[in-house]
């Protein structure tokens, strides 16, 4: 087996250059590695960042459950009020899981290309859309219930 010319961390900064502007071609000359080089290692790059994705996404939706689960049960077993103190704390596993699926979409998108790629054709997380969706009903129920207290 033949050994390799670049370490795991050179390779991460190629990739690092490359989605910072640098042109490809330019990259290619200056280290001495061909295109096709770098787009292979920038698929082997982008699948391993859709792996990391999609097991967030999965690990989403155990939490969501979970959640559901203990909420039904602190309802029906103790009361309503005490059920509904795990909205809080899902809230903000929404916002904690907002900002984790940023930052991991962020290692391989180009900063142009992050809104086209969270909310475009290609957005199909939908856990990510979900926590948006209950962010958005959160405020409008308290907005709704400030109304009602006025």
């Amino acid at each position: 087996m033949a050994k390799a010319r670049f370490t795991a961390e050179q390779i991460a900064d190629f990739l690092y250059q490359s989605k910072n502007g640098v042109p490809d071609k330019l990259l290619c000359e200056q280290y001495g590695f061909s295109i096709s080089t770098l787009r292979r290692w920038q698929a082997l790059h982008a699948d391993g960042i859709r792996r990391e994705l999609k097991q967030a996404e999965s690990n989403a939706g155990r939490v969501f459950l979970g959640t559901i689960a203990v909420a039904l049960l602190l309802t029906l077993a103790l009361s309503k009020s005490i059920g509904a103190l795990i909205i809080p704390l899902f809230l903000l596993y929404c916002l904690h899981y907002i900002r984790r699926f940023r930052a991991i979409s962020a290692k391989h998108i180009k900063p142009e290309n992050t809104s086209l790629a969270r909310y475009g054709l290609g957005a199909n997380n939908a856990f990510y859309q979900f926590c948006w969706i209950i962010i958005v009903l959160i405020i409008c129920a308290l907005g709704y219930g400030i109304v009602q207290l006025v």
